[in-house]
């Protein structure tokens, strides 16, 4: 009895050390874990990279747009054409009396585009017909002045292509260009100045010099012909003489026979054959 109640004291410790090693190898056996919440963190943790990730995707492709349409409008607007031409009216506007004369220049918008008009007093300006053809609204813009103008036809004569408008200045007294209404005060090789808002620009200075009167077909007057850079939105532009008066206003350019060659040049109706017309559409003086 001895012996067995021995040999069983020997099997309980062997089965509890066995036991004991058993539960040795699995330490966290009796621990729950929750393997559904952590998966959960870990999804969530992956879709906040991946949103991250599409959003810097997102600004790149913008930043990238954005660049490439400026570099490939560039060159548009900066290039051998007009390079020179806002170095060559930088250096005149450094003239006071350019600089004078630019502040009555004015931007004349409509919903169909913009063109160039110039203040001849009263709030009375002057530019091309078919920059105000057929528009819903005329708006102007003084270069000195905060605000815009709205103006209305006054006068207008298609055939010259020459429009009169009154812009509601109100009392304001604002720059304005005197006119020369004789065209025996110009003739060619004269030196002028032209202004106004060509190409993407605004207030362009350019000079030049009268090559005198041409025939144009489909117009009953000859027009003003001048040896200058003349580009789109010159159009309502005043010509300017060395007295400060406006002598024409530009409305197209063409070629043109120069000195045995053909040029291309700026044309411009003389203000002497708007003389009916100013007379109509200006009040008269006191």
């Amino acid at each position: 009895m001895e012996n067995n109640s021995g040999r069983n004291k020997e099997n309980s410790l062997s089965n509890s050390e066995d036991n004991q090693e058993h539960e040795n190898d699995h330490p966290y056996a009796d621990e729950e874990w929750d393997f559904e919440s952590e998966e959960e963190d870990d999804d969530g943790g992956s879709s906040a990279n991946r949103w991250k990730r599409i959003k810097r995707t997102i600004l790149f492709l913008l930043v990238a747009a954005l660049v490439g349409n400026i570099v490939a409008f560039w060159p548009q607007i900066y290039n051998m054409k007009t390079l020179p031409l806002l170095f060559g009216s930088k250096k005149l506007s450094r003239q006071a009396e350019i600089q004078s004369y630019k502040e009555a220049v004015v931007t004349v918008s409509t919903d169909n585009g913009k063109g160039t008009g110039f203040h001849i007093n009263g709030g009375y300006i002057v530019t091309n017909y078919h920059v105000i053809e057929d528009s819903g609204y005329i708006i102007v813009k003084f270069p000195e002045q905060s605000q815009s103008y709205k103006a209305e036809l006054s006068g207008s004569d298609p055939d010259l292509d020459i429009a009169i408008l009154k812009a509601d200045i109100g009392d304001e007294r604002l720059p304005f260009i005197k006119v020369e209404r004789d065209n025996e005060q110009w003739g060619p090789d004269e030196h002028i100045y032209v202004i106004g808002n060509p190409l993407h620009f605004t207030q362009i200075v350019i000079e030049g010099a009268i090559i005198g009167l041409v025939p144009i077909q489909g117009r009953q007057t000859p027009v003003m012909a001048l040896d200058a850079p003349i580009y789109n939105g010159n159009s309502g532009s005043p010509v300017i003489n060395k007295r400060g008066k406006a002598i024409a206003v530009v409305f197209a350019i063409a070629e043109v026979q120069h000195q045995d060659q053909l040029i291309e040049a700026g044309l411009a109706v003389p203000i002497a054959d708007m003389e009916t017309l100013l007379r109509t559409s200006l009040p008269p003086v006191e």
